[in-house]
């Protein structure tokens, strides 16, 4: 029988969701609550044993969600790259202490008494941050004052099984099927053209009643040593 773990080190499941209903949905979608361990930090794993504080689990096959990190980049002023990749960037996306250098999305760090450690990486963050940035390069243009950013925060969804999602919105929160079906519905709706949303939609139609689970990855063999093969 396989059993699965979900471990965080934080005391909630996604952070850029309310610990309200949404979260407990994810937890009820984790196959059991009791898998389900927070406050735990892991700390190795050898390829067969997972240390993770008091806990010792086995186990061969081992996902580590570790988050994203922006690559360096070099030629910056001294400051401006963080620990976490990002780079530190005023209300306008501009990098600090250079002029006509800009940073939008993921890798930008815009710090606020709202958001002390940057906005969350999201796309409608990136997104607000296109629309204000492309209108401030005109302003500039036209030697008018730009606009500071200030997000909207629009909510956060996720799908977390077959007609299961959660919707954390500003003022309303769901979960269940009706909210796997506006997640869907935004998703096809923010695609670029006629074409591509239908035929999203067609492939989703298949996969749907087909219960097709095509892994679209290409990598190489792998064949896991054993511990005879190293003497």
């Amino acid at each position: 029988m396989q059993r699965y773990r979900f471990l965080s080190r934080f005391n909630y499941l996604a952070r850029n969701y309310s610990h309200e209903h949404p979260q407990n949905e994810l937890k009820t979608r984790c196959y059991c609550r009791r898998w389900i361990w927070l406050n735990t930090a892991v700390s190795s794993y050898d390829g067969e044993t997972v240390i993770a504080g008091d806990h010792i689990l086995k186990s061969r096959t081992f996902i580590w969600a570790a988050g994203v990190k922006g690559a360096p980049v070099g030629g910056l002023p001294e400051g401006t790259l963080l620990k976490n990749g990002r780079i530190a960037v005023n209300q306008y996306n501009q990098v600090e202490g250079l002029d006509g250098v800009f940073v939008i999305g993921d890798v930008a760090q815009m710090m606020d008494e709202a958001h002390p450690k940057g906005h969350p990486m999201l796309a409608q963050v990136a997104m607000q941050h296109c629309k204000l940035l492309a209108e401030n390069l005109k302003a500039w243009a036209q030697n008018k004052a730009p606009k500071p950013f200030v997000y909207k925060d629009l909510g956060a969804m996720a799908t977390v099984g077959r007609n299961k999602a959660v919707v954390d919105l500003p003022k309303y929160k769901f979960q269940g099927f009706f909210a796997w079906f506006v997640w869907m519905g935004v998703h096809v709706i923010q695609l670029i053209g006629f074409r591509n949303k239908l035929l999203v939609l067609i492939n989703w139609s298949y996969n749907y009643f087909n219960y097709s689970r095509d892994i679209r990855l290409i990598i190489r063999p792998f064949s896991r040593k054993s511990k005879t093969d190293n003497l």
